[in-house]
């Protein structure tokens, strides 16, 4: 199949799996809140991802990469700074089990998605070309995020998740790119999500302010690159 379909089917197949995993929960564990159906579907997400990142092999194709084989981490500071930035006021006094809720649920995020989006639907399109690969893996990492219409009430806020995960996630994949690596950038979604929920800055400015910098960013780095990425940067999968 072209990288274009193909990574169409990784949506289209997300989106089905998100939707059978809630009509599952409804029926199976009635009781269950949203916030408990979203965060077992995420566990189970992960597992599989990263089950099959094993299974395939595929860890270096992806970015999972050693230390010695980063490039450019400098450009890792801005990213990091913004992730940070909503606790400059402090935190936000929350219970233990709050605590571990959105530590265990943001950590997952960081995990799958970006192994997901920055990692195997980018290295799908990463032969049409290193600026179309970001935007359109970008466009369909936005789009993923309509699958939270079945966890929240407001389509008008769901939208505007869309919009801001394309944002953060042209920034991302460019970083990705540039940086060679997975890694931090694991991380660095990790304590974006989780500062924004716990810092004394309400979280919905800071967010917005912080997708325009990465949309930004990642133009700026998809302009400044390489428009085609060599072979030799795409490991053959074993089976």
């Amino acid at each position: 199949m072209r990288p274009l379909t193909r990574a169409v089917l990784v949506l289209v197949c997300f989106l089905a799996a998100a939707s059978g995993w809630y009509a599952v929960c409804a029926a199976a564990w009635p009781a269950s809140s949203q916030q408990a159906r979203a965060l077992s579907f995420v566990a189970l997400l992960t597992v599989a991802v990263v089950a099959f990142s094993a299974r395939t092999r595929g860890w270096r194709a992806v970015g999972v990469t050693p230390r010695n084989e980063w490039r450019q981490t400098s450009l890792l500071v801005l990213p990091a700074l913004l992730a940070v930035s909503p606790l400059v006021h402090g935190v936000r006094h929350l219970s233990s089990g709050t605590w571990a809720v959105l530590v265990a649920g943001y950590l997952l995020t960081g995990v799958v998605e970006e192994l997901m989006w920055r990692g195997w639907v980018h290295r799908l399109l990463l032969p049409l070309g290193l600026r179309r690969a970001v935007l359109v893996g970008s466009a369909l990492f936005g789009l993923a995020h309509l699958a939270n219409l079945l966890y929240r009430d407001s389509p008008g806020l769901v939208l505007a998740q869309c919009w801001g995960a394309f944002c953060f996630g042209v920034g991302y994949a460019a970083l990705r790119a540039r940086t060679g690596t997975l890694v931090p950038l694991v991380v660095l979604h990790f304590l974006t999500d989780l500062a924004a929920q716990v810092g004394q800055v309400p979280a919905i400015p800071v967010l917005v302010a912080q997708d325009v910098v990465l949309l930004g960013l990642g133009l700026l780095l998809v302009r400044r690159g390489a428009t085609r990425v060599s072979p030799v940067l795409l490991p053959p999968l074993r089976a």
